[in-house]
C-alpha cells in the first residue's frame, strides 16, 4: 500500500524499528482467529483506522463443493481414515447462554427470579441484545414491568459487558459506567448523536458541543474502544470452522496455492485524518496524537501483508516438496524439515517456524495443520518419512492372516522388500504409536 504522505520518526530510530520487528514476529505467528483479534482492537482503540469486513465464506457450501468434486474426479485421492474427513473441521465453542448462566449461580437469588434471568438469557439475541418487549414478559411471569427491569439489570452486570442491552446506546452507556469514564460530552454523544459519529461527522459534534477537534477525537477514540455487540464473541449460532490459511486446489494436471484471508477483514487510512494532519498546527497536541496513530496502522498494515507473502511463499515450497504426496497419497510423504523450506526461501528457520504455526492447509483430500507435512526422516537417509512407514506397517498388519499375524522381524522383511531399511526395535516403536498389539495379542484363536 503505497502512503502519499510522509512520516517522521521522531524517536529512536533503533527502538522503533525493534518495535516494528517484534510486532511482524508476532502477527507472523499468529493464527486467522488470533489476527483477527488484533485487527479488531486496533480498530476499536485507533480511530484512523478504517476495517473493511469481507463477505465470509459459506465453509459448509464449500465443503459440500470439495466432497462432490472429490467424488467425481478419480485422480482424487480417497482417504478412507477419518482424520482427514472434511467435516472433522467443525468445532464447537462455550455459547454465551452457557456462560452467562454459569455466573448467575454464583448470585443469591431466589428460584422465581433466577427463573425470570435465564429465561431473558435465553431470549438474548446473537449480539447479546434483549429485543423483547417488558411488558410482554411481566405478563408472561405474572409479575411487574419493575420486577423483570431489576432481574434484567442483573444480567446486564454479567460478562461480556454491555449484554442484555435493549439497544446500541444502553450497551455502550452500560460499558462506560462500568468502566467508570468520566467525560462530560460522552454519555449525551452517546444518548443522542452516534449517527453523527458513525457518519464521521465530526465538525458537527464540535460546534453543538462547543468543544475543540482534539476533544472531539478522544470521545471518537473512547468510544472506539467499547463492544457494540458484546455476545458476538461467544456466538453459538453457527459452527466454528477451522479455518484454513491457504487452500490448495487442483487446475488441469497443475495444483494451485491460493492465499485465504476471507476472514482477514481489509484495512486502510481514514482520509478525513490526513487532512487534519496536513492543517493542524506544527506543535499541536492533536497532531502528534493523529501521527503516532498513522504510524501504528501503516505498521500493521505492512506486517499483515508480509504475513500473507511469507505463508503463501512456505505453502508453495511445502507444495514443490511434497508433490508425490498430493499425487498419490500420505503414504509417499517424504521427510521435510524446517532448514529445507528455510534454504529454499533464503530465511531463516524461525521464520518457517513461525509461518506455520498454527496454519491450515485445506486441500481436495481435507484439512492438514501445515506442521503435518514437516516429518522425520530415518537415520542412515531413506527418502521416506515416518508417516508414511506407519501407514505402510498399518497395511501389512491389516492384511495379515489373523491367525498367523506377523512378528516384528517379519514385519521388518517385508519392509526390506519394499526397500525400506529399518530395525525391528523401530518396527516395535512405530507399531506401538499406532496402538497395534504385539503378535501374540493379535493372533485369533477361533
Amino acid at each position: 500500500m503505497k502512503m502519499n504522505f510522509g512520516l517522521e520518526l521522531n524517536q529512536s530510530q533503533k527502538l522503533i524499528l525493534t518495535k516494528q520487528l517484534k510486532q511482524s514476529l508476532d502477527i507472523l505467528n499468529m493464527n486467522i482467529y488470533e489476527l483477527e483479534e488484533v485487527i479488531t482492537k486496533e480498530n476499536e482503540e485507533n480511530p484512523v483506522i478504517e476495517v473493511e469486513k469481507k463477505e465470509e465464506l459459506d465453509w459448509e457450501k464449500y465443503i459440500e463443493y470439495l466432497k462432490n468434486k472429490r467424488n467425481k474426479d478419480r485422480e482424487y485421492i480417497q482417504y478412507q481414515d477419518e482424520d482427514y474427513n472434511i467435516e472433522n473441521m467443525i468445532k464447537y465453542n462455550i455459547s454465551i447462554y452457557e456462560y452467562l448462566k454459569e455466573q448467575v449461580n454464583y448470585y443469591k437469588i431466589d428460584k422465581k427470579n433466577k427463573e425470570i434471568v435465564e429465561y431473558i438469557i435465553d431470549c438474548l439475541d446473537e449480539d447479546g441484545y434483549f429485543r423483547l418487549d417488558i411488558c410482554e414478559v411481566s405478563k408472561q411471569f405474572g409479575v411487574s414491568n419493575e420486577t423483570i427491569l431489576k432481574n434484567l439489570k442483573i444480567v446486564q452486570s454479567l460478562d461480556p459487558c454491555g449484554v442484555g442491552a435493549r439497544n446500541l446506546e444502553e450497551c455502550l452507556l452500560i460499558q462506560i459506567r462500568e468502566k467508570e469514564i468520566n467525560n462530560n460530552f460522552l454519555e449525551n454523544i452517546i444518548k443522542e448523536d452516534l449517527k453523527l459519529l458513525a457518519n464521521k461527522k465530526y465538525k458537527d459534534i464540535c460546534k453543538k458541543y462547543k468543544i475543540k477537534l482534539e476533544e472531539c477525537i478522544k470521545i471518537v477514540d473512547i468510544i472506539k474502544k467499547l463492544e457494540p455487540k458484546p455476545g458476538r464473541k461467544y456466538s453459538s449460532f453457527k459452527n466454528n470452522y477451522i479455518v484454513p490459511d491457504v487452500i490448495v486446489e487442483k487446475v488441469g494436471d497443475k495444483y494451485e496455492v491460493y492465499l485465504n484471508d476471507t476472514n482477514i477483514p481489509g484495512i486502510k487510512i481514514n482520509k478525513f485524518y490526513e487532512e487534519v494532519l496536513k492543517n493542524c498546527k506544527k506543535d499541536d497536541e492533536a497532531k502528534e496524537y493523529i501521527k503516532e496513530k498513522l504510524n501504528s496502522a501503516i505498521n500493521l498494515i505492512r506486517n499483515i501483508q508480509n504475513r500473507k507473502n511469507t505463508i503463501l511463499k512456505i505453502s508453495k515450497e511445502i507444495l514443490k516438496h511434497q508433490i508425490d504426496f498430493f499425487e498419490n497419497g500420505n503414504k509417499y510423504l517424504k521427510p521435510l524439515i524446517l532448514k529445507d523450506i528455510a534454504e529454499s526461501l533464503d530465511i531463516h528457520e524461525s521464520t518457517v517456524s513461525r509461518g506455520i504455526n498454527g496454519k491450515y492447509m485445506l486441500t481436495p483430500y481435507g484439512l492438514f495443520e501445515l506442521k503435518y507435512f514437516f516429518s522425520s526422516g530415518l537415520k542412515d537417509g531413506e527418502d521416506i518419512a515416518s508417516t508414511s512407514i506407519k501407514n505402510i506397517i498399518k497395511e501389512i498388519i491389516n492384511s495379515e492372516d489373523k491367525k498367523k499375524p506377523y512378528s516384528d522381524s517379519r514385519i521388518c522383511s517385508l519392509l526390506k522388500e519394499k526397500d525400506i531399511n529399518i530395525s525391528r526395535r523401530t518396527v516395535a516403536k512405530y507399531r506401538d504409536e499406532l496402538g497395534i498389539s504385539s503378535s501374540s495379542k493379535r493372533k485369533d484363536f477361533y
